[in-house]
């Protein structure tokens, strides 16, 4: 299989509405992907150089290490292509597994996404690919040169929604001067008021009923 280098620089789109500037860290990172079709040994793909998180500064370089043929026989026997993604950064290595049906793939003509996940402190936690083909596959594709064509997104992790912790407070304070003026009704039904004075009577004739049996008629 012959190796053909493709160097490719990608436009990266920001998926969440997390603003850049919120991130911790914007240490440079690389990401070396290795491929796999189906069961077969994992192979180099290429890098992904992240020179900035903050300003999406990002460029890939690729190996198509598979003939055209060897995804159109994975696809026929509707295998996945997986792609595995050793992230280098602040002195960390960290592996991400992550696959998609190999006969997507294939029928576009090796079009993928590749998104890189990071989460507010500007760390990745996670790598996964997609194809933009999202429909049932045909299996009719005519013959193609097997360079992919990588589109790199940049998902940040966005915040949490944040308890209205004041309005909380100001709304059990009026609650209470209300129940201190005696402003405040009971709407609950009777049985929900005095429950607790219902079910000990209840038991109490129960219990009596069960202890005093009627006699048999003779």
């Amino acid at each position: 299989m012959a190796l053909q280098p493709v160097l490719q620089f990608i436009v990266v789109c920001l998926l969440s509405t997390a603003s850049k500037g919120e991130l911790e860290s914007d240490a440079s990172s690389v990401i070396q992907l290795s491929h796999s079709l189906g069961s077969q040994p994992f192979e180099p793909r290429g890098q992904i150089n992240v020179r900035s998180l903050k300003s999406g500064s990002v460029n890939i370089q690729q190996d198509s290490s598979y003939d055209w043929k060897d995804f159109k026989e994975a696809a026929e026997a509707n295998e996945f292509y997986h792609l595995e993604a050793l992230v280098k950064y602040n002195g960390i290595e960290r592996t991400f597994l992550t696959s998609t049906k190999a006969c997507q793939l294939y029928e576009s003509r090796l079009a993928d996404i590749i998104t890189i996940h990071v989460d507010l402190l500007g760390n990745i936690y996670g790598v996964s690919v997609a194809s933009p083909h999202s429909q049932q596959c045909t299996g009719t594709v005519p013959e193609f040169e097997p360079n992919f064509n990588t589109t790199v997104l940049i998902s940040y992790m966005e915040h949490g929604p944040i308890p209205d912790v004041a309005m909380y407070v100001q709304k059990v304070e009026q609650e209470k001067v209300a129940k201190e003026r005696g402003e405040t009704k009971d709407n609950r039904s009777f049985i929900a008021k005095y429950w607790m004075y219902i079910v000990p009577l209840v038991l109490v004739f129960m219990m009596s009923g069960a202890s005093n049996p009627e006699q048999p008629a003779r």
